[in-house]
């Protein structure tokens, strides 16, 4: 179950209330609730998503997705440094720390987002006190508050499928004569913000998938 929790938007706060706790609460202790194998769930979830994401984008490059956005370069990266380093599996608890802790590669995905976030905290314009005070304060993205200027975003072939499918569902959608005018207007207005992100990666440098399948 924890499996499942921890690898969906706010799955980490999910988590830690389905066993009593969260982890920013540890040390303040809760009983037996903080006992050693209860942490070691919330960590153990954490790395095994990471390292999900993390071979994932391995994945995509070796399949020659083009990757685009602010930090489609850190993308790549932490690709590259997960795939020299840390495929394989984790032998040790020292080897799962490393990898949670390492900057470089704390990438993450949401399935319902049209991005991959590359959270620098200090580059993350979810965060509402880095705004107010100049002082970073995630260690996971706010996806709530997403915003498409940020310096984090990356996008693949993948996220722009994921894009097309979902203007095709807008379409579908439109076209009942149900439909009342307000929603009708706001599903035109997502239907532009998916346009735009499917434009701008289109239009980066680099292979797409389109251009792959012609030649």
């Amino acid at each position: 179950m924890a499996w499942f929790i921890y690898r969906r938007p706010g799955g980490r706060i999910a988590l830690g209330l389905q066993y009593g706790h969260v982890a920013s609460s540890m040390a303040e202790s809760y009983g037996g609730r903080t006992k050693t194998d209860m942490l070691d769930i919330l960590e153990f979830e954490k790395t095994l998503a990471l390292a999900d994401a993390l071979a994932e984008a391995s994945d995509r490059i070796a399949a020659g997705e083009k990757i685009s956005g602010p930090a489609a370069d850190r993308y790549r990266a932490a690709a590259e440094e997960f795939k020299t380093q840390y495929r394989g599996g984790f032998a040790t608890k020292g080897q799962m720390k490393s990898l949670r802790q390492n900057p470089h590669l704390q990438i993450f995905e949401d399935p319902e987002a049209l991005l991959t976030c590359n959270l620098d905290p200090y580059k993350a314009l979810c965060d509402i006190e880095l705004a107010a005070s100049g002082k970073p304060s995630l260690r996971t993205p706010n996806w709530n508050r997403c915003n498409r200027a940020c310096a984090n975003i990356s996008r693949t072939d993948t996220h722009i499928a994921r894009a097309r499918d979902q203007i095709a569902e807008i379409d579908a959608d439109r076209e009942d004569p149900l439909v009342p005018y307000p929603l009708r207007r706001r599903l035109e207005l997502c239907r532009t913000s998916k346009e735009e992100i499917i434009h701008e990666h289109e239009a980066a440098p680099g292979p797409s998938a389109t251009d792959r399948d012609i030649a």
